[in-house]
């Protein structure tokens, strides 16, 4: 009996001193999963007692979270403050299932708006809301489309509405003699795969990140990478979202930093971090497998 108390409190030993040598980020999500607690990539054992002190405080507060219910708050009001936005993350972070969100939250917010909706991932993102009224263009990589064509709309929309405010001698599209140009909004699913079919893109998209402001046209983009997008787009791409998992090479060409405070993620849901112009970085919840209907 002493020998098997000695082996056990030796196991107990080298598995609390494995813990205690064991560096987990606390900034990273909480993640609780039936009877598994994860933070970040760490497992934690089964048995609180083999727990380090400072995790149990990081685990409550998820847990509080989790019989309180996740909330998703990320609300972009790209009139007022940063005009564009950008997402990134690894594939399978969610960064299609915010875009649908956020085009839903648009659409309610804003129902006279114009959408164009450019789905470089074979249609598999915006393909059921082509019909939408507010939809006026639509185009996937696999649809046969003429890139000449495409681009060229995009850029001949800047060329409108620059010819409209000019003929009212305005300067932007909030003047009061502008109120029935409806704003206009490009989402774009796999921003790299699109500046890839040709030239013509990123002239184009870049000439709406740089002149869309005062114009009313604002771009929202998800891609993999910050890598490749050209310095004077990402520039304008002022709110700026990274989600779970983002390569840290992404984050610190956007300046984006990891708040301290951990979030607690559900299984169905998924997280990110969001930095507004002028405001510090937050994290933010969003539901994975979301969809709208109007």
């Amino acid at each position: 009996m002493l020998g098997l108390s000695a082996i056990t409190a030796l196991i107990w030993l080298a598995i609390r001193r494995f813990n205690e040598g064991r560096t987990v980020d606390l900034s990273e999500p909480v993640i609780i999963n039936g009877s598994e607690v994860w933070i970040g990539d760490y497992l934690l054992p089964k048995r609180e007692i083999l727990w380090k002190k400072e995790w149990h405080a990081v685990v409550f507060r998820a847990w509080q979270a989790k019989q309180n219910g996740p909330v998703f708050d990320l609300a972009l009001d790209l009139e007022a403050e940063g005009v564009h936005a950008i997402i990134i993350g690894p594939t399978g972070s969610g960064k299609s299932e915010l875009l649908k969100l956020l085009l839903g939250a648009t659409i309610r917010d804003q129902p006279n708006c114009e959408i164009t909706l450019l789905d470089f991932k074979g249609g598999a993102s915006f393909s059921r809301y082509q019909g939408l009224g507010q939809v006026k263009r639509f185009a996937t990589d696999i649809d046969g489309h003429s890139p000449e064509q495409l681009w060229n709309e995009i850029r001949a929309e800047v060329g409108r509405r620059e010819l409209g405010l000019a003929a009212k001698g305005a300067s932007r599209i909030e003047e009061p003699i502008m109120f029935q140009l409806p704003r206009h909004y490009i989402f774009v699913d796999e921003l790299a795969a699109a500046l890839a079919e040709s030239p013509l893109a990123t002239s184009a998209l870049t000439l709406v990140a740089t002149r869309g402001r005062s114009l009313g046209i604002h771009l929202i983009v998800a891609t993999q990478s910050a890598q490749g997008i050209p310095r004077t787009m990402l520039t304008n791409l002022r709110v700026r979202i990274a989600l779970a998992e983002a390569d840290p090479i992404d984050l610190a060409q956007l300046n984006l930093k990891r708040p301290a405070e951990p979030i607690s993620v559900l299984a169905g849901w998924a997280s990110g971090i969001a930095q507004k112009p002028g405001s510090l970085t937050s994290h933010f919840n969003f539901p994975l497998g979301a969809s709208f209907e109007f």
